[in-house]
């Protein structure tokens, strides 16, 4: 057993090492890569020594799910053409082939969520450079944030798909746009049909010239909830041939205060008096948990408070997302998935918006006080 450990230990190393030089340009080692690397060697190593084996169960089983299908489905039944989607290809193949030169596979899906988050944070980073903004250490409460930081240390894919997601929707190229929304169908393909719907909805609301924008604005943003419900149960029909009926409720007060909860990152209220409920954790820690992973709220309030109040750079693309997240959690609202894990694609996408705004906004301001007299 103890070989096992060290063996582990000894990989989890190499890889930081190989990450860094990986992401290293010029031959420089970024200040960022190196602190999240290291930060995120620690704690890999940290919950493998207290969990064992058993990490996979720590915080959510689809850790184990991914696993599985590295170690066993695919092992057993090779490339399955039928089964990319189901099994997770873009994240479990690479996973099973590199297993094969002794890596473990728990910690291949790890290396695969830290580079995914550097990956984000080059990717943000290029777009406010891009803006004349210079990356502040204030930006990283919006961007490569606390709460992505933790998903880093899990062998799930949310990382992936908020890296597949901010490369979608800041695209200014078709082609581009194209080839992220088959990357992203391919890993949750909801996901994929709500940035697709938020795309086909701002462009309506384009044509769509009126004196009244924001009433237009919140009229689409309904409809986005609307259609997103409904949805879930054609969804159903074309994954399952079954069709479990139109839903009848999504207007409900409860529902409602679901897509509030749900917006804010405090879904596990609307679970609190749930008896099949999958949260095992008190209220009482979650809050701690939301207090210190402080962006699951920050980031879409101070989205929202953006694009009510002075939202003067990326408008269409804030459309976009908003739509979308909208459309996606009205599906969600009509199933069982109501995790904070459903939102980190969209709260990297928000975290960008938001700070350009924010920064916009802090210049305007400047420049008015230096006009003044």
């Amino acid at each position: 057993m103890s070989f096992a450990l060290d063996a582990y230990y000894l990989q989890a190393i190499g890889v930081a090492l190989a990450t860094i030089f990986a992401c290293s340009y010029k031959r420089k080692i970024g200040r960022f890569t190196l602190i999240v690397t290291g930060t995120w060697l620690i704690g890999i190593c940290a919950i493998y020594f207290k969990y064992g084996l058993d990490q996979v169960i720590f915080y959510s089983n689809d850790q184990e799910i991914h696993q599985r299908i590295a170690k066993n489905y695919i092992e057993s039944e090779g490339f399955n053409l039928g089964r990319v989607i189901q099994h997770r290809y873009i994240i479990t193949y690479p996973t099973f082939l590199l297993s094969k030169i002794g890596l473990d596979e728990v910690l291949v899906l790890k290396t695969i969520q830290i580079f995914s988050l550097i990956g984000i944070y080059f990717k943000s980073k290029s777009i406010l450079l891009s803006r004349g903004l210079r990356l502040k250490y204030w930006h990283f409460a919006f961007i490569a944030s606390p709460l992505m930081f933790f998903f880093s240390l899990l062998a799930l894919r949310d990382l992936t798909l908020a890296l597949f997601t901010i490369s979608y929707v800041f695209a200014s190229k078709f082609q581009t746009r194209t080839f992220f929304a088959v990357l992203i169908f391919l890993l949750k393909p909801h996901l994929a049909i709500a940035l697709l719907f938020g795309t086909v909805a701002l462009f309506l609301f384009k044509i769509l010239r009126t004196k009244f924008q924001m009433l237009a604005a919140l009229l689409f943003l309904g409809a986005s909830y609307v259609v997103g419900s409904l949805s879930y149960s054609l969804g159903s029909l074309f994954r399952d041939g079954f069709f479990p009926g139109l839903p009848t409720d999504f207007l409900s007060q409860a529902k409602i205060s679901q897509l509030a909860l749900n917006f804010s990152g405090l879904q596990f209220f609307s679970l609190v008096y749930d008896k099949n409920s999958v949260v095992a954790e008190s209220v009482g820690f979650l809050l701690l948990a939301r207090i210190l992973l402080f962006d699951t709220f920050l980031i879409p309030i101070a989205f929202i408070f953006v694009c009510i109040f002075f939202l003067r750079e990326l408008r269409g693309t804030a459309f976009l997302i908003l739509a979308s997240f909208v459309f996606y959690l009205g599906l969600v609202s009509q199933s069982d998935w109501n995790s904070t894990r459903q939102n980190i694609p969209f709260l990297a996408a928000m975290g960008i918006v938001a700070v350009v705004n924010i920064e916009v906004a802090k210049g305007s301001r400047r420049r008015n006080l230096l006009l003044q007299p």
